[in-house]
C-alpha cells in the first residue's frame, strides 16, 4: 500500500443510509492480509477533536449509526452509515478517518479525508 493515510472524499444526503467499500492492496498488487485485525471508521467535528465518543463512529458492532463488515479474503472492509447517522450529521463537511488495530501501538489511518453531507429540502 502506498504511503499512508490515503486521501479521499465523500459525500451524502442526510438522512440517506451511505455505504462505502475500500479494498486494500500490498505494495505489489497482491490483497493485503487484514485477517485479524481490527478497524474503525469515525466522522469528527473538526480534525483537531479527539473527544470521546467521535461524532460518528463505526466498528464492525451494530450500532443506531451503522456498521463495519471486514471480510479477510478480499481483503475489504465496507463502512455503512445509517440514514440517522447521516441526519445528525446535517449540511457541512469534517474529516473521517479508517483505522487500522485503533488504539494499538501498530495504528493505523489507512483513508481519511472530507465527509460532505447536506439537507435535502422537502416537497
Amino acid at each position: 500500500m502506498g504511503d499512508l493515510p490515503l486521501r479521499w472524499r465523500t459525500a451524502t444526503v442526510a438522512g440517506t443510509q451511505w455505504a462505502a467499500t475500500f479494498t486494500f492492496l500490498d505494495d505489489d498488487g497482491a490483497r493485503m492480509d487484514i485477517s485479524g485485525k481490527v478497524f474503525e471508521f469515525v466522522i469528527r467535528p473538526n480534525s483537531a477533536d479527539a473527544t470521546v465518543p467521535a461524532l460518528v463512529k463505526l466498528t464492525t458492532t451494530a450500532t443506531a449509526q451503522g456498521y463495519l463488515v471486514v471480510d479477510p479474503v478480499a481483503s475489504t472492509v465496507q463502512a455503512v452509515l445509517s440514514p440517522t447517522a447521516t441526519l445528525a450529521l446535517g449540511t457541512g463537511c469534517r474529516p473521517f478517518a479508517l483505522w487500522m488495530d485503533p488504539g494499538l501501538a501498530d495504528q493505523t489511518c489507512l483513508i481519511e479525508g472530507p465527509f460532505y453531507s447536506r439537507l435535502v429540502p422537502t416537497a
